[in-house]
């Protein structure tokens, strides 16, 4: 048990290792048999998949018979199982290897059919439940290759073992009858008896050290073949068995002493190489194989790509995979039983080695000597049995041909012609020896056609006449009498010439000339019936068939017709001119077209009276067709198929165009429709022209829209009923689509007449919309663009900006009026101009544009006046040739004007700009620090340029609602402190400041200008708050601001002057630990916590550094 056990595992290993690294079947099949012949139970030979319980649940049946057929449904599942499996370990794995679909026809016909199908299916990996299917989990990137190795290599051995016990030839079987019972019942009127098999001797045969299959004799182990005594199977064998396993023998080898052998056992045993070139033959005839997929159909393709034998339909439907379509499979023939008493039309066998050789091969394959025509008449004595199925052959010279081609290649007869019946031909016995002693005759023995020349190729199939072996003349002894006088020779006696081959060469003959005028009249544009008719009826003339058709044909359908209009009919009921008074009158004939008559003479051979009898009827037939199509008039049903050539089709064409008169001439008419009355009493007309002008789904619509517009004092027009019909057919829910109100207005208006935006369910009229967007592009931001009931969406997250403009300008294209969307496309482009660090906005007019040059002077496009690109002043010449720094200390020392206006005009040139959009505002920082742009909305601090926000990303931030962060030196902090502190720490630097207000300048109200909020609203104007001595003319506010400005231009940190609270509280709002030791004193403390904060928290980077 132990030596068996280990052999398995190492075979296993072997066998999971190529199969994970290759994932081909072909290279473990070695290894797969070898497994499947190790005497072992299926308990202890399967570890992964219950092998046990798939044959033991699956294997249902009665007897033997019952239970095999169960068997090998077991076997077909296992084959897909297999597959699967292959397809998981290949490296080329398919396209959609994750997931298993229940609704495939071959999982459903042959996996889902067996019980633990899908449990084999998990052990691969396939554990997720879809509503479809199976799939892998979604974390699950590549399968585990080590593990499906193991269980697909399990599942090919237990097919093959399978396979095996089907075809009889398992070397165990009795560990598949222990676990099935019925596998040792045979049916009762199963001919012979049933053999006795050991099974006491086999029960513990796993328990014993493995013996050798096959035992030789040692005094002959030096020999290459064994003899016919030297070899002794172990196991118990039966009549005409295999020699080793006992099986169904299918192989005998002579070289091996006539030793039997299935497939299976001959493939390991003629691998040695000292038995590699035995010449084996067959033992029985071979019967077809299936299908390796549905395992019924015979096979009638192979797929060396995917290793698969498949038959039609299966082989349609796995190659329709995306990843299986370039795959090329090769034809395979089906195998038909030969016939034991003649031989077969691809096989010939040898006289002298009795070899059996292909019928392409003209020398034998073993001694190479001619094929002999000893065969042949073995082959006449009956009737010759097609070889494939994609081949038949001619019943006339017995050729057989390609199964595409409808005429024969020898003697191009239809496929369907019957052999000419054999006649005697001599009144003695003539035999095909008689023929071939023939004078010049004789007979080809691949397509038997009998040659009357002595040529050296036969007059069908072009192949050589084979020389008959030459025949040992015997000699005779000399006379003793001399001078015998010559006997008179005889004149030759010609034979006669054979009936048969008369009449095939003369069906020969008519069959290629009719071939000849059918392709000389498809060149003249005769059909073939037509040349075939004219032959028959042209026979004896001059004329070709052909030209009697264009010259003589046109006359003979004349006549035709003319005999059909003087034949009397009777009247027919509905048939105008008919009288009614019971004495019906005889009608006039029938006036028939020319193609009604050439059809009818086709039809009838080229018999003219029964031409003219079939076009009668044909067209009796057809006239009643049109009169239950409502057409009662006969006369005129007769004369428009005259005049469509019997075309039921064309002459319905010709009746009902009279009827779509009017209709074709109000539908090309200029005049516009009528509108439709819905007073009308006829409320079907009503209904029809609502179903044909405005395609409502059914009639039942057109009554629903119908009665909703009936209803009294209705405020919806026609066409928003019809629009809210074709979308539902609820009465209540169309009420309450065609009443809907808007927020704005509160007028009742029907859904089509509503507008609404993408982001948010709010509708709104038409006529509110369009004035809501008109006022908001002539008068506010292009961010005020929003809803006007519920102001979504929040546009200022630049991610949804794109997506919400690109479907609004859809919707505004349309309502607006052409100058306010211009302006609307204007500001759009505007927004988006901003984000280019090339884009200038005027000091002048506002406009923007993109400046691409490298000077400071810049020309506006729209004013066309002049500023500064780096500082935006308006320009002056002062200007040209100095830093926009070196320009302003100019301007302050030289420029009355400027230093009339002294702190105030500082603060005005020094105002916010935009951080966003880099807009200039002259405007002090003083009051609220929350600063709107009024250019791009952007919400930041005047002091700091820090963003306000509601979603804070500052992490441990505990504030909730619109708020900023701002760093120690933002005016947002130092607004607080008093003007000496803050003249102090300028002090401290050693920086100037100005306490002086400007010469000339009175006392009075601050004149810096700042913004302010006046009713909800943003306004610019002038501060005026009351100036202080001492503050340079300003007021304590702006003063503040202006010591500010410079402390941020010199980058002064004003943590140099905090107390010891200021320090603990700006520790802790900007998150500085403020850990004190236990033997530190404060100022020590304070001393460290004013280093750490200044060290670990730097000034802020956006605060403005202007001087």
């Amino acid at each position: 048990m132990a030596t068996l056990s280990a052999q398995l595992d190492e075979m296993r290993s072997r066998a999971e290792a190529h199969l994970s690294s290759t994932g081909s079947a072909q290279e473990v099949k070695a290894d797969v048999l070898a497994i499947a012949n190790i005497p072992l139970p299926l308990s202890a030979k399967y570890c992964h998949i219950a092998g046990e319980a798939l044959v033991t649940s699956n294997g249902t049946g009665d007897n033997r018979s019952e239970s095999l057929v169960s068997l090998q449904r077991l076997s077909t599942a296992l084959n897909i199982l297999e597959k699967y499996g292959c397809n998981l370990t290949s490296p080329c794995r398919p396209k959609y290897w994750r997931s298993v679909k229940h609704n495939n026809p071959v999982f459903k016909a042959t996996v889902d059919a067996i019980a633990g199908g899908r449990a084999v299916l998990c052990l691969y990996g396939y554990t997720n439940q879809q509503p479809d299917g199976l799939s892998f989990p979604d974390d699950v990137i590549e399968p585990d290759t080590g593990k499906v190795a193991a269980v697909t290599l399990e599942v090919m051995t237990l097919r093959m073992e399978l396979d095996l016990l089907i075809k009889d030839v398992h070397p165990h079987p009795e560990f598949f009858e222990r676990i099935i019972p019925s596998l040792g019942l045979e049916e009762k009127d199963e001919s012979g008896p049933i053999l006795d098999t050991d099974v006491s001797s086999s029960l513990r045969v796993w328990e014993r050290e493995a013996q050798p299959l096959v035992q030789f004799d040692h005094a002959d182990a030096s020999s290459p073949g064994p003899a016919a005594g030297s070899m002794s199977p172990s196991v118990h064998t039966r009549k005409e068995a295999c020699c080793l396993c006992g099986g169904s023998p299918s192989l005998l080898c002579a070289s091996c002493g006539s030793m039997t052998f299935c497939e299976s056992c001959d493939l390991v045993f003629h691998r040695h190489p000292s038995r590699a070139t035995h010449r084996r033959e067959l033992t029985h005839i071979p019967m077809p194989d299936n299908c390796t997929i549905c395992g019924i159909f015979p096979v009638s393709a192979h797929c060396p790509s995917c290793v698969q034998r498949l038959c039609s339909e299966c082989d349609r439907l796995y190659h329709t995979h995306p990843g299986r379509t370039g795959h090329i499979r090769n034809t395979v023939t089906s195998v038909k039983p030969l016939r034991m008493t003649s031989s077969s039309l691809t096989l010939w066998q040898c006289i002298y080695c009795t070899t059996v050789n292909e019928a392409r091969t003209v020398f034998c394959m073993s001694c190479e000597r001619t094929r002999s025509s000893g065969t042949l008449s073995a082959a006449l004595e009956e009737p010759l049995q097609l070889s494939t199925f994609t081949e038949w052959q001619c019943k006339s010279c017995t050729v057989v041909n390609a199964g595409s081609s409808v005429l024969c290649e020898v003697c191009e007869r239809p496929r369907l012609a019957t052999r000419p019946p054999v006649s005697p031909v001599y009144s003695g016995h003539a035999t095909l020896e008689s023929l071939k002693e023939a004078d010049g005759q004789w007979v080809c023995q691949f397509c038997t056609f009998v040659n009357l020349n002595p040529a050296p190729l036969c007059e069908m199939c072009d192949l050589p006449r084979p020389e008959p072996a030459p025949t040992p003349r015997k000699l005779l002894p000399q006379s003793p009498i001399k001078d015998v006088p010559l006997s008179p020779i005889k004149p030759k006696v010609t034979l006669a010439e054979d009936p048969d081959v008369k009449r095939q060469k003369l069906m020969r003959e008519q069959g290629l000339k009719l071939v000849q005028l059918i392709r000389e009249g498809e060149r003249n544009g005769v059909s073939p019936e037509e040349v075939y008719t004219s032959l028959r009826v042209s026979a004896g003339s001059s004329f070709a068939p052909c030209d009697w058709v264009r010259l003589e044909l046109p006359h003979l359908l004349d006549e035709i017709c003319a005999m059909a209009a003087s034949v009397q009919q009777q009247p027919t009921v509905g048939r105008s001119g008919s009288h009614g008074d019971g004495n019906p009158e005889m009608s006039q004939g029938v006036q028939l077209s020319r193609a009604e008559a050439k059809q009818a003479w086709l039809a009838a051979g080229g018999d003219t009276e029964k031409a003219v009898k079939l076009a009668l009827q044909d067209r009796r037939g057809k006239v009643k067709e049109l009169h239950s199509l409502g057409f009662s008039d006969v006369a005129k049903c007769e004369e428009v198929l005259r005049l469509s050539g019997g075309e039921v089709r064309g002459a319905l064409a010709l009746l009902q165009r009279p009827l779509l008169e009017s209709f074709h001439q109000r539908m090309w008419s200029d005049q516009p429709l009528p509108s439709i009355d819905i007073r009308d009493p006829d409320k079907q007309k009503v209904c029809r022209r609502l179903l044909a002008v405005y395609d409502l789904p059914s009639w039942g619509r057109c009554e629903l829209a119908l009665s909703l517009l009936q209803d009294p004092d209705v405020p919806y027009t026609l066409e928003d009923v019809v629009q809210a019909v074709k979308e539902s057919h609820d009465r209540d829910f169309i009420r309450r689509v065609l009443a809907k109100e808007c927020p704005i207005c509160l007028s009742v208006f029907p859904h089509s007449k509503m507008q609404s935006l993408t982001s948010c369910q709010c509708s709104v009229c038409c006529d509110c919309f369009q004035q809501h967007f008109t006022i908001v592009v002539r008068d506010k931001h292009i961010r005020d663009m929003v809803c006007p009931v519920c102001w979504e969406p929040d546009i200022n997250d630049p991610e949804h900006l794109n997506s919400y403009f690109s479907t609004l300008d859809i919707q505004l294209r349309e309502c607006l009026e052409p100058e306010v969307y211009d302006l609307f496309h204007k500001k759009l482009t505007e927004q988006a101009l901003i984000k280019d660090p090339k884009f200038l906005w005027c000091s002048h007019c506002s406009y923007g544009f993109i400046y691409d040059g490298d000077q400071l002077k810049v020309t506006c496009f729209q004013c066309r006046n002049s500023f500064c690109a780096q500082c935006k002043k308006p320009w002056e010449d002062q200007h040209a040739g100095l830093s926009c720094e070196q320009f302003q200390t100019w301007k302050r020392e030289n420029d009355p004007e400027y230093q009339r206006q002294g702190l105030a005009g500082y603060l005005r040139d020094n105002g916010i700009t935009c951080p966003n959009c880099r807009f200039q505002y002259a405007l002090s920082k003083g009051g609220c620090m929350h600063f709107s742009c009024s250019q791009c909305r952007y919400q930041f601090c005047s002091g700091c340029n820090n963003p306000f926000h509601t979603t804070c990303s500052v992490p441990h931030c505990s504030v909730t609602g619109l708020h900023a962060h701002h760093p120690r030196d933002c005016l947002f902090y130092l607004r607080d402190w008093e003007p000496a502190r803050l003249q102090a720490l300028l002090l401290r630097k050693g920086v100037a400041f100005n306490t002086d207000p400007p010469h000339g300048m009175q006392p009075g109200l601050c004149g810096v200008m700042e913004q302010k909020d006046e009713g909800g609203r943003q306004t610019d104007a002038a501060c005026g708050g009351q100036t202080q001595p001492g503050h340079a003319g300003l007021c304590e506010k702006h003063y503040r601001e202006y010591l500010v400005s410079l402390i941020n231009g010199h980058s002064i940190d004003p943590a140099l002057l905090f107390d010891a609270n200021e320090v603990l509280v700006a520790c802790r709002r900007y998150q500085v630990d403020i850990w004190r030791g236990e033997m530190e004193d404060d100022r020590a403390y304070l001393s460290r916590l004013l280093e750490k904060l200044m060290e670990e928290v730097p000034l802020g980077d956006k605060v403005p550094r202007k001087i």
